[in-house]
């Protein structure tokens, strides 16, 4: 059972779905998530609150979906 997701993860997933890095510049996976951590760490506390909470609502589904999961 995969874990879900944190806050970061569902960014930078974001990120990529929208297309911030166009793949003609850079399309090394590894370089992408550089990217979108520096952009995650530039960001202020109140501009991540859409994906900690989005991540909060994936943990409480998880937890309800795999009772007694551990990691």
């Amino acid at each position: 059972v995969p874990r879900p997701r944190n806050a970061f993860i569902l960014f930078r997933c974001d990120f990529v779905r929208q297309g911030k890095v166009p793949t003609d510049v850079e399309n090394d996976h590894r370089n992408i998530s550089r990217i979108a951590g520096r952009v995650w760490r530039e960001m202020s506390v109140r501009e991540r609150e859409p994906w900690v909470k989005m991540a909060e609502e994936e943990k409480k589904m998880h937890g309800r979906v795999h009772p007694g999961y551990r990691y």
